[in-house]
């Protein structure tokens, strides 16, 4: 997908709907482009940010989580800090972003707060009756001043994702900053205020529930700097390509201002959000391979703990933005609870469901971690980083020491944007504080302070690491195993997606979800057999064929993943049973043309799912189907008399695949 793609290309309604978008309640939530098309709309007016904008994207989902994110955006002034933050959350209800500048405690309260009384039902506020009021209304002015001797303000953060324009007041920040880093889920405080205007003032009492999504654009204030450590740090990018280009967005604004207006793909775009807000109420995300990322985590020091969670908390919201998209563990629970007769055992049973996250979620996260690893790290600014590794390395490899003086001759050589020795020695400063750096008076100039580099390498190899190369079948397996063994009520089933709603194995939930992308893989197993395979590789390459007979796999490249999922298929003879003899084609030894194919096109049985299986009954005839539809119409074919030539695989020995595709559609397991 280009960014040259129209508006009125992004989405193909009428696909989304055949892929079963209806029936997992958006049509959105099955298109296998969703994140890259939020991307592709931010990217009508956030030049070059990408990963910035992907930053604030999933900042702003994880604010319906249980664990909201907080990102803090550093920099110098007038690089698009605030820019692209506001234009990144075009796509969230506006109900659901507060901005705030340097605002005060009480009016923190005054503009976000409800005032409620002892049960949290909101009281309107009366003004006292005059003289001539009716009885009616003095009665309600006592019932409203006796509800206020116990009412208190709420501010509801739940749900919210605070957009901090500027530093906020330090006492407001003091407020928040339990809530701000998770610390306890609500906190209260005392401020007094007038009953009424012109009133006495009086005692009120504020409580802040819930922990919001924070984006701070401005981090310049050494009291929020603190909070940093609890969050993500990235500058926007600094580059001249993008001042260009930013400099002709504005002007196509300026020439074309209707063309930026809110349109049918916002509101598509909006409505997904929504529908993604209300799916949160009931769902959580699961990392089947959590544990196993956190052995290879480096754990060197205490902030490594929190880095952690929070990466954790990308892969989550990568897995439920998805949610449509991914497998399901179902929990199901049964407790005996105390009944009417305590003779007769009574019993409760809940549901729990929870989204995977897939080798998918851990390669994006992964990729937009490497971006924003030594950031976040630091707490550094990018030009802190830029200076550190362009500047600062270079010369640290020709000498042990050096001095200010030099660092900035070298940066004013190499760098159009000239600085002067003082911002060079702040830059220093900054990379000293965070152990980049050490200085020392020269022992020729006591004046002078010789520098040198003293940062420690740390091992950022676990960045690029297959998935698969630490998170075998056997790995989910022993997940699966252990999950089902925490409690002694507890049954556990995997569910191939929200669309199919179908029971699946870990077998196939791996091969297609976890497995490496440059292979096929047909298992040669006599209970299952599953097929899956690259989604990248063009049908064009050669296709090479390995077989490992200890581990009686075969491996084939160049195919798209294939998954093993169990569909409702005809009872009769299947659509090209019946093609082929209406067309004639009854003789015997007669071939169907089978390949695997990659467009997504929907199956033709119409049960909701993709197709995999082009089938071509010479010389006019062809139909698509998905796997378990496909394993149908196969066997209908061949009782007819037809020969299936698979033409992708005929290097493969035939009982073998007879076995393996005999069992793709589990509806012959008893």
């Amino acid at each position: 997908m280009t960014d040259k793609k129209s508006e009125e290309e992004m989405f193909d309604l009428v696909r989304l709907k055949e892929l079963g978008g209806f029936k997992a309640g958006d049509l959105l939530a099955v298109d296998p482009e969703l994140e890259a098309k939020f991307m592709l709309y931010i990217g009508r007016t956030v030049k070059h940010d990408k990963m910035t904008s992907n930053l604030i994207l999933k900042a702003g989902l994880s604010s319906y989580t249980k664990e909201p994110l907080n990102v803090f955006l550093r920099g110098e002034s007038s690089i698009g800090k605030t820019y692209v933050v506001v234009n990144s959350l075009t796509v969230f209800p506006k109900d659901d972003i507060w901005f705030l500048g340097g605002l005060s405690p009480t009016a923190l309260v005054h503009d976000r707060g409800l005032l409620v009384d002892a049960n949290n039902e909101p009281i309107e506020f009366l003004s006292k009756p005059e003289k001539d009021a009716t009885p009616e209304e003095k009665e309600a002015y006592e019932r409203f001043r006796e509800k206020m001797k116990t009412a208190h303000y709420l501010v509801d953060l739940q749900g919210k994702i605070l957009v901090f324009l500027e530093a906020p007041n330090f006492e407001t920040f003091s407020k928040l900053r339990p809530v701000l880093s998770h610390d306890v889920w609500e906190i209260s405080y005392k401020f007094t205020d007038k009953t009424s205007k012109g009133g006495p003032l009086q005692t009120m009492h504020v409580i802040i529930r819930g922990w919001p999504a924070t984006i701070f654009c401005s981090t310049n204030e050494r009291f929020v700097q603190d909070l940093a450590t609890r969050s993500f740090t990235f500058t926007p990018e600094t580059t001249e390509a993008k001042y260009k280009d930013a400099n002709i967005l504005t002007g196509s604004k300026i020439a074309f201002p209707w063309k930026y207006e809110q349109d049918l793909t916002h509101g598509l775009l909006e409505s997904y959000v929504t529908y993604f807000k209300n799916h949160m109420k009931e769902l959580q995300a699961i990392i089947p391979f959590a544990e196993t990322f956190g052995a290879l985590f480096p754990a060197k020091f205490p902030r490594s703990m929190r880095d952690f969670k929070h990466v954790l908390g990308l892969i989550q919201v990568s897995a439920l933005f998805h949610l449509a998209q991914r497998p399901l563990l179902v929990r199901q629970l049964r407790f005996e609870v105390e009944g009417k007769d305590p003779a007769i055992p009574e019993y409760r049973e809940e549901r729990h469901v929870y989204v995977m996250a897939v080798k998918q979620d851990y390669d994006d996260v992964m990729n937009l971690w490497k971006a924003i690893k030594e950031t976040t790290e630091t707490s550094a600014a990018g030009h802190h980083l830029t200076f550190f590794h362009q500047i600062v390395e270079p010369m640290a490899k020709k000498n042990p020491t050096f001095t200010i003086g030099d660092l900035t001759d070298a940066w004013n050589v190499k760098f159009s944007d000239r600085k002067s020795s003082d911002a060079i020695r702040r830059w220093v400063d900054f990379l000293c504080e965070i152990n980049y750096m050490t200085k020392e008076p020269s022992a020729v100039d006591k004046r002078q302070n010789l520098l040198k580099v003293i940062q420690e390498k740390i091992n950022s190899e676990y960045t690029k690491n297959e998935l698969s190369d630490t998170f075998g079948l056997d790995s989910l397996k022993a997940w699966l195993n252990e999950a089902r063994t925490i409690t002694a009520e507890n049954h556990i089933s995997l569910i191939e997606n929200l669309v199919s709603g179908v029971e699946t194995t870990p077998e196939a939930i791996y091969l297609r979800y976890y497995e490496k992308t440059d292979s096929l893989a047909i298992s040669n197993n006599q209970d299952s057999a599953i097929i899956v395979s690259s989604p990248t590789l063009g049908a064009t390459v050669e296709r090479n064929l390995k077989v490992y007979d200890n581990e009686k796999i075969v491996y084939l490249r160049d195919y798209k993943p294939s998954s093993v999922i169990d569909v409702p298929v005809p009872s009769g003879p299947s659509l090209l049973e019946s093609k082929s003899e209406d067309a004639g084609y009854k003789q015997q030894n007669q071939t169907a043309y089978v390949s695997h194919i990659t467009t997504g096109e929907p199956c033709y049985n119409k049960c909701g799912l993709a197709s995999e299986w082009q089938v071509k009954i010479e010389p006019d005839f062809l139909q698509c189907f998905c796997n378990g539809c496909f394993d149908k119409a196969r066997k209908d074919l061949e009782k007819s008399g037809w020969k299936v030539e698979f033409a992708a695989l005929k290097e493969v020995d035939d009982d073998r695949l007879e076995r393996a595709l005999g069992h793709m559609a589990r509806t012959e397991q008893p």
